[in-house]
């Protein structure tokens, strides 16, 4: 006879206790705590020279550049939500918290066949309600495209880059850079 399984809910507090003694990362939506898988050689690299180019560019600064173990609290509308984005970028001075971002001024998640669809719908309902978010960048592991979303100050718009001459311009931290420079680690393989 099948039995059922007692499925426990945790608080938000809960759930920062538990992710800072967990061997895995979690990322938390109401309740729910779900494990983060491994990511591909692909992402980590994309990962890797997007957080790189952004350090570079802001050193100096009083912004900050994080790859993928900075949780941010993107709890909107009644919901309690963490996540921890691949890079994220703070501009205030005053920090909060050591494991969680309160106000990024710059969210970008690195797709895969696995994220897309969550890093599209559910991410991007969540990063574009968090107050202070200047600009959400979706960058593809499998070929040269990234979704620039910016935040207007009347709602967000996107601009799709999709050829190596495209060059990324994110207004918020006065950065750009082209799509070939930061590709150009999987030059080969796309």
């Amino acid at each position: 006879m099948l039995q059922a399984e007692h499925l426990r809910f945790m608080t938000p507090q809960e759930y920062l206790a538990f992710e800072k003694q967990a061997e895995q990362r979690h990322e938390y939506v109401n309740g729910v705590i779900i494990a983060m898988a491994g990511a591909s050689r692909r992402h980590n690299l994309l990962t890797l020279a997007f957080a790189t180019l952004l350090r570079t560019h802001l050193r100096g600064s009083p912004c900050r550049a994080y790859a993928s173990d900075m949780k941010v609290n993107a709890s909107h509308k009644g919901n309690d939500v963490f996540y921890y984005p691949d890079v994220m970028v703070a501009c205030n001075e005053a920090d909060q918290n050591d494991y969680v971002e309160d106000r990024p001024t710059l969210i970008a998640e690195v797709l895969s066949p696995t994220t897309e669809a969550r890093d599209r719908m559910e991410k991007l309902a969540a990063y574009t309600a968090i107050p202070g978010l200047q600009e959400y960048v979706l960058i593809h592991q499998d070929k040269v495209s990234v979704d620039l979303y910016q935040n207007t100050g009347d709602g967000w718009e996107i601009l799709r880059l999709r050829h190596e001459t495209d060059t990324l311009q994110l207004r918020s931290i006065g950065f750009s850079v082209a799509l070939k420079e930061l590709y150009e680690d999987l030059a080969d393989t796309l």
